[in-house]
């Protein structure tokens, strides 16, 4: 494929409890046209209140943790367009011509941002039936613009997961209303952009980019010049589609939105925002990785929640990181994905995953005892040292009593004895699973399997 540059305007609906400009409720599952008003829906005389501060704090949030300038002075502007999903003919947002966005100069992931700002949402509009459902329209949007760094599809996915990763530690975007990007493509000679408008899932996003480059460039090879034109992502037949031909800044005619004042940004609000910040996902794979020599997909994985990553590091501080990494990343996330919940939904703590992983770091209870207790612990939580006493769990130590009964299996499994003499692994893996459901478990894994091997030999 040719060479390919790729920039990205991401959308994502801000976690807001009200509109943007007015008092009505934001309610995902409300029954349409319920939660309006004259500001949203542009009834005549109507004037929009001040923006939320709710909004305003959370796209601050969102520039700092992308390493952006923030504007001392928000200038919101109307974009003028029409569309029957927009009531005013026009929306509220900080961009445009004579704008100052929330945020400029930023960078994330080594791609550079060139703006995030706040503006409007519009309404629902169904093309098949005309119906219009407003509630929808003021909700507070993000979009985050980038300089068109991209070089791959694989890239963009990448990023923009971890973009989404980012944005989640804030709490800043709404995860159940997911994100849009318009994707901005171009190819040599021209490097004329093609924008393919939104795209809503991250698989899309990348299909969308490999198609659209792969068209530009057979038009390229007829000899032909690439159309400046805005596309659509059609998802069944899994290629874009023209929409129009490409709209300039000039074509929306922004001007000053005259019922709104300039809005400041003081030093000390800024401040306050990014007090509150908390360190980023990569900058947390980053030190488990140098400074708690963590698997970098455990702490990959680890850094991708920040619930599961506060966990980790209450439990780090007590356990040996590695062993704790390990337990948290596979077997907590197991017994998550087999009970279909999420971490929030446990009563679980710290200090009952602290108290487990001691006893199997000091080899008091065997890992198949501490997998079995940690179920357990997500049903319900217990003491677990208590428990375990309470219910003769604690590692065998007597090696008469665990001689005993490798003898008594190693007797009543002849057949697996002359495979595994005869070079099947898999042979010795059955013995020792059959001593450990005799021990329920309360066997040590790796001395066992010394001990039925020594047994064997000798028998042999």
């Amino acid at each position: 494929m040719a060479e390919v540059k790729v920039g990205l305007e991401v959308h994502g609906y801000l976690n807001a409890r009200r509109k943007l400009f007015c008092l009505c409720k934001i309610e995902k599952d409300a029954e349409p046209n319920t939660n309006i008003c004259p500001v949203c829906t542009a009834q005549p005389g109507s004037k929009p209140m001040l923006p939320s501060k709710e909004a305003l704090d959370r796209i601050i949030a969102i520039g700092l943790m992308l390493d952006c300038r923030i504007n001392s002075r928000l200038l919101f502007q109307r974009k003028h367009y029409s569309w029957p999903d927009l009531p005013a003919g026009y929306q509220r947002t900080i961009s445009g011509s004579y704008s100052f966005p929330v945020g400029v100069e930023g960078s994330f992931l080594g791609i550079g941002i060139t703006d995030v700002h706040l503006e409007e949402d519009p309404a629902r509009w169904e093309p098949e039936t005309g119906f219009v459902d407003y509630n929808r329209s003021g909700y507070p949007l993000v979009e985050i613009v980038t300089k068109p760094d991209f070089t791959s599809s694989e890239q963009v996915r990448e990023w923009v997961k971890r973009l989404v990763t980012t944005l989640s530690y804030i709490k800043a975007v709404d995860p159940e209303m997911g994100i849009k990007c318009d994707v901005n493509i171009s190819i040599p000679p021209a490097f004329l952009r093609v924008e393919v408008k939104n795209v809503n899932s991250i698989k899309s996003i990348a299909a969308a980019i490999d198609h659209e480059a792969a068209r530009q460039e057979r038009i390229v090879k007829q000899g032909k010049a690439v159309g400046h034109e805005t596309r659509a992502w059609n998802e069944q037949l899994q290629e874009t589609i023209f929409m129009r031909r490409k709209e300039q800044a000039m074509d929306y005619m922004y001007i000053p939105e005259p019922d709104l004042p300039v809005i400041d940004v003081s030093e000390d609000y800024r401040k306050s925002i990014a007090k509150t910040l908390p360190e980023r996902p990569h900058e947390k794979k980053e030190r488990y990785v140098k400074k708690l020599g963590i698997d970098a997909t455990d702490a990959d994985v680890l850094s991708s929640d920040i619930l599961l990553a506060e966990l980790f590091e209450k439990v780090a501080e007590k356990i040996e990181p590695v062993l704790a990494a390990r337990w948290l990343r596979q077997e907590l996330l197991r017994v998550l994905h087999y009970n279909k919940k999420e971490l929030f939904e446990l009563e679980l703590e710290a200090r009952h995953i602290i108290a487990l992983l001691r006893l199997v770091e000091s080899r008091k209870i065997s890992e198949e005892t501490a997998r079995r207790l940690l179920e357990k612990l997500a049903e319900k939580p217990f003491e677990v040292e208590e428990y375990v006493k309470k219910e003769g769990l604690a590692i065998i130590t007597g090696s008469a009593d665990l001689e005993k009964i490798c003898s008594e299996v190693i007797a009543a499994n002849e057949k697996a004895v002359q495979d595994y003499l005869k070079g099947e692994e898999k042979a010795l893996n059955f013995i020792v699973g059959q001593v450990m459901a005799k021990t329920k478990g309360r066997a040590d894994a790796r001395k066992l399997r010394e001990l039925i091997q020594a047994r064997i030999k000798q028998a042999a």
